[in-house]
């Protein structure tokens, strides 16, 4: 049995309190991907890189989708919302059922350490806190071929809804890590459960930029008494 499945089944009968593939380190920085120091460097991102990418090519593309298609004006934000929707909906899922399943497969666990359990070990690395460009791009790409397959032209204003929405996950998620709680509830709510999800449960508070499918799902983090963590 792999090592994070036994951690998990000793972290849900309480002998652990952290399974140790996700257990906080002491460093701020560490654990490189490649050993290579040009493909390590590009594992890593200052924040505001990614997220001017993905204001500028939905600006783009939506420009495109009002000036270009025969999409409705109304058509067009209708869309681009199921699009924003749509992401926070993928963002639970890939959390809760990629990041956070445990496996025996060594592929999957390896995408897992690369992709998530790193960012566990080091929650306050600022360099890895969104995805850097590089591979952004080839999936927001994979994503368009997607979208493009099922909806044509609509998704001239489906994927910037979609990536605007990547850009409010990567947003929240380094505000969560690097400013102090906020005092309006919702937000305060939002931060105090991605700070249960990295320091007390993993297991639950899967979304980031909106609690709305932990509410859903029934997988908010909650109190001794069984209250939702406000």
């Amino acid at each position: 049995m792999k090592q994070n499945v036994q951690d998990y089944l000793d972290f849900k009968a309480g002998k652990i309190k952290m399974p140790r593939h996700l257990e906080i380190q002491k460093e701020t920085y560490g654990n490189a991907l490649f050993k290579n120091p040009v493909l390590e460097k590009l594992t890593r991102t200052p924040i505001w890189i990614p997220q001017m990418l993905w204001i500028i090519l939905p600006a783009i593309l939506l420009y495109y989708a009002f000036t270009q298609t025969t999409l409705a004006f109304h058509t067009i934000l209708i869309t681009g919302f199921l699009g924003f929707l749509t992401w926070s909906f993928i963002e639970y899922m890939v959390h809760r059922f990629v990041y956070h399943t445990e496996t025996e497969y060594d592929w999957l666990y390896h995408l897992q350490n690369s992709g998530h359990s790193i960012h566990h070990r080091y929650p306050k690395d600022p360099t890895r806190l969104a995805m850097p460009p590089v591979p952004a791009l080839i999936l927001s790409a994979g994503f368009f071929g997607l979208f493009w397959l099922i909806m044509g032209h609509y998704t001239y204003a489906f994927w910037p809804g979609f990536m605007l929405g990547y850009n409010a996950y990567i947003s929240f998620h380094y505000a969560q890590h690097v400013l102090k709680i906020p005092r309006f509830r919702p937000l305060r709510r939002l931060w105090k459960q991605h700070i249960v999800h990295h320091y007390k449960n993993p297991y639950v508070a899967f979304g980031v930029s909106t609690n709305l499918w932990d509410f859903v799902f029934g997988t908010m983090a909650r109190d001794e008494k069984g209250k939702i963590i406000q």
